[in-house]
């Protein structure tokens, strides 16, 4: 049986809401003390989270996205997603090593404000070539089913960032 690409986008848009509420559950459970930690403690579980990041690099791999999605597009997703995770590494690196906290509020926000571009090139290239309505590989389901967590973590590290 085949969706219409609007039941798809809703379907899509459904687990990811699920997948949002679910994220915001478990943290409270597993992190009740995040938002009262210090600012790498709390940021370090979003960094780390962000490791699988570099996985959106394969969507320029043959047969991982439907052929009617635009090179351009594919390569869009790689180039931000590796640049999320770049970015991913010397935050991780620097909040591990003990780096001062002025380095490691700066890098944070590299970090947040990549993730943010990224996620506005994604959206665009998402809703102009309709890729709920595209087949999809594996790899590229499991970055899907992360998006909620990763985003939900990037907003929470940009709430710190701004409420100091």
């Amino acid at each position: 049986m085949s969706l219409s690409p609007s039941r798809n986008l809703l379907v899509m848009n459904v687990q990811i809401s699920i997948s949002l509420v679910s994220t915001i559950i478990l943290c409270r459970w597993l992190f009740p003390d995040i938002v009262r930690a210090d600012f790498a403690v709390a940021a370090l579980p979003v960094a780390v989270l962000h490791m699988f990041r570099f996985i959106g690099a394969t969507v320029v791999m043959p047969g991982q996205l439907d052929a009617g999605i635009s090179h351009k597009a594919k390569v869009q997703i790689a180039v931000g997603d590796l640049l999320v995770s770049l970015t991913e590494v010397l935050l991780t690196f620097a909040i591990l090593e003990g780096f001062s906290e002025t380095t490691v509020r700066t890098l944070a926000w590299i970090f947040v404000i990549t993730c943010l571009i990224d996620m506005s090139v994604i959206q665009r290239f998402f809703i102009k070539e309709q890729f709920w309505n595209k087949k999809m590989g594996v790899v590229w389901l499991f970055q899907v089913l992360l998006s909620a967590p990763m985003v939900l973590g990037e907003v929470f590290v940009l709430y710190r960032l701004v409420t100091g």
